[in-house]
């Protein structure tokens, strides 16, 4: 089976999508923060986390900034999540785990801007996925299609 791709639009319109649909408590903290979104990882930035330029895939996300647990009182620093599309649709075997995927990288990097390390969120990242099970995900054209019909909503 094929991996879906997005054309980078509409990836974008799904972040906002989901970004949109993050529960309250995340949205306070969202003020501050820039997600982008990248086709991968640069070099500079899979060297930085001890990988490989061949190992691109394994990167979804990546936090940079000050985690609000090391800002002093009444600092605001400007953070960024930059989600990289190409290994998010490696990762993905239908459209809705990608929208899945989206969710759950920008969770992992907000994490960090909260102040967790990769260690604390171990738990988190072991934790199976409603897409692990072929069978529960049903038919990636009915998925696909949902999608365009929602891109066409939106134009």
């Amino acid at each position: 089976m094929s991996r879906p791709r997005l054309n980078m639009s509409d990836f974008c319109k799904a972040v906002a999508q989901v970004i949109r649909a993050l529960p309250q408590p995340f949205c306070a903290h969202m003020h501050n923060i820039a997600v982008d979104v990248d086709e991968r990882p640069s070099n500079h930035v899979l060297r930085e986390q001890g990988l490989g330029a061949a190992e691109w895939r394994e990167l979804l996300g990546y936090f940079e900034g000050a985690p609000i647990t090391e800002q002093e009182f009444g600092e605001h620093h400007p953070n960024r999540i930059t989600l990289f599309k190409q290994s998010i649709e490696a990762a993905s075997r239908s459209v809705e785990e990608i929208r899945y995927e989206i969710r759950r990288t920008i969770l992992h990097e907000l994490a960090h801007h909260f102040g967790f390390s990769e260690d604390d969120l171990d738990g988190f990242e072991s934790m199976d996925s409603p897409f692990d099970d072929a069978d529960s995900f049903g038919d990636d054209d009915a998925t696909d299609d949902a999608l365009t019909d929602d891109s066409k909503e939106e134009r």
